[in-house]
């Protein structure tokens, strides 16, 4: 078993008269007797993982709806590897793209979402053109949140 302790001398800077307290750190390598949960907890890491296509699919809304589309575009083909990989893996070619298919249905809503931004700022659209914009946006989340 190892422990260290590294010790940070007090100094003050020329710049701001505020000193640094001494710092001390313990490493300890033999983490036999401890469990995940237990090293999970005293790191904050979270109890569970989320896939890495789930990630990937939150970048991508990320970047699209930010309009980063060059970026989009990649994680997109990432996703799509990713897809591909689940589906040889568990030997079911029939296997739904779930990450694909949110992602396709993110893209629709945001696109609706710039629809209506652009109907509220056009001035020559009557009340009810607006409204029908706003319907198809509505819409177009609705199909997102509920895939």
């Amino acid at each position: 078993m190892y422990s260290g302790v590294t010790e940070v001398p007090d100094r003050k800077s020329e710049h701001n008269e505020v000193g640094l307290m001494s710092v001390s750190a313990e490493a300890i390598v033999d983490t036999s007797s401890r469990t995940v949960e237990d090293i999970a907890s005293e790191t904050g890491a979270p109890s569970h993982s989320r896939r890495l296509s789930d990630k990937v699919l939150a970048a991508f809304n990320h970047a699209y709806a930010v309009g980063e589309i060059e970026v989009a575009t990649k994680l997109r083909e990432i996703l799509a590897k990713l897809e591909q990989e689940r589906v040889l893996a568990h030997g079911n070619r029939h296997a739904r793209a779930i990450a694909l298919g949110q992602a396709d249905l993110w893209v629709e809503f945001v696109e609706a979402r710039n629809d209506y931004r652009v109907a509220c700022e056009d001035e020559l659209l009557d009340n009810d053109a607006v409204s029908q914009v706003l319907d198809q946006m509505k819409n177009a989340y609705s199909r997102w949140s509920n895939f």
